[in-house]
């Protein structure tokens, strides 16, 4: 059963891992790309419902996966289907490997829209007996507000990536759970990219002499990052003194606005999927994004002052979704430019950004 803090209890049949589980409700509208929802970082410690009704339908390549490991705590599907035999493994297959259970059988939508509605998002999964005791558990959940995920999904270590053809230029990226197809993005328009943890300090950036400053995606909530923020203020500084110019993307992305004196709050119920629809004030152009992030960073004063303006809005709550500094040496957006899954409408936020770093 899947049991909510609010008392709602749903009952399914167990797939994937014989396991139970407990984290945040949250759910993904994508139709597809299982292998890259399941190893996003951005979806550590959470519970995914996967909206679409049947799931599974295709092998997952490797060259899918965005990362070395499954990120969600579970899966809530309506139908988890097996595709037919071979290469690369099955949705079900790669959650037996990771020991993560999926809960088959559930009304996801009307799920969805119990969640909409604002029913609390804290949840188990567990053997279907006892529904008091687990709606005890769920209320027991730390808060998501409280657990630290960017720890346990960054790299421990820094490492570097070639340039794929020629070399123009040398990014540093600061991972606080970065997906390999931005590292792709990166590397595929002529970037070395060394790789950083994400405690790493503004001296050991500046030390690198990078051409661009990259600040990744992640989960959690950046308002507790307080190191972080630190640092990307000082990185800020070095960028509007006349250092490298800075990316930030989702998590790198509101971790810039808290540097800037802006406030951050968590959306009712998060943005994740690949069907938003953004809008660039600039050029009047819009794009249909991959997003997935549970925070939004509030228009304020604060952002003015510090000579950011609004590049981006979305057209269907009107999330601030982008910032441009008038300095052009700092620009950050909200969505996922490289996709993976959704569309790449905007991957020309990597053109833009690579282009004014090595020209």
């Amino acid at each position: 059963m899947l049991a909510l803090e609010g008392g709602t209890i749903l009952h399914g049949s167990l797939r994937g891992a014989s396991s139970s589980a407990q984290g945040d409700l949250i759910f993904s509208t994508a139709a597809s790309g299982w292998g890259e929802i399941l190893t996003d970082p951005s979806y550590a410690g959470q519970i995914v419902i996967l909206t679409h009704p049947m799931v599974g339908s295709y092998r997952i390549d490797p060259a899918e996966l965005e990362s070395s490991r499954v990120q969600p705590r579970a899966l809530v599907v309506t139908r988890l289907v097996t595709p037919p035999a071979g290469p690369g493994r099955s949705l079900e297959e790669l959650l037996v490997e990771a020991g993560i259970p999926a809960l088959e059988g559930i009304d996801t939508r009307a799920l969805m829209l119990e969640l909409r509605r604002g029913a609390a998002r804290r949840a188990v999964i567990r053997p279907a007996a006892d529904e008091g005791g687990a709606v005890s558990e769920a209320r027991g959940i730390p808060g998501w507000e409280a657990i630290d995920q960017v720890a346990a999904v960054s790299t421990r270590s820094t490492y570097t990536l070639a340039a794929d053809g020629a070399r123009r230029g040398r990014a540093a990226l600061v991972d606080y759970g970065v997906k390999r197809s931005l590292l792709r993005a990166l590397t595929g328009r002529g970037l070395e990219v060394i790789v950083l943890p994400y405690d790493a300090t503004a001296a050991t950036v500046a030390a690198l002499e990078p051409d661009l400053v990259v600040l990744s995606p992640g989960p959690g909530d950046p308002a507790r990052m307080a190191p972080q923020i630190a640092t990307v203020l000082e990185l800020a500084a070095d960028a509007l003194a006349g250092g490298p110019p800075i990316l930030g993307i989702c998590l790198g992305h509101q971790l810039l606005a808290l540097a800037a004196g802006a406030a951050t709050r968590r959306l009712a119920v998060g943005h994740h999927g690949g069907n938003h629809a953004v809008l660039e004030l600039a050029t009047g152009r819009v794009d249909i994004g991959a997003h997935n992030h549970e925070v939004e960073v509030l228009d304020g004063p604060a952002l003015s002052a510090a000579g950011y303006q609004v590049s981006h809005r979305d057209l269907h709550d009107g999330t601030l979704e982008g910032l441009a500094h008038a300095s052009g040496r700092i620009a950050s957006v909200q969505f996922h430019p490289e996709g993976a899954p959704g569309p790449i409408d905007a991957a020309r936020v990597f053109d833009t950004a690579v282009g004014r770093a090595t020209a």
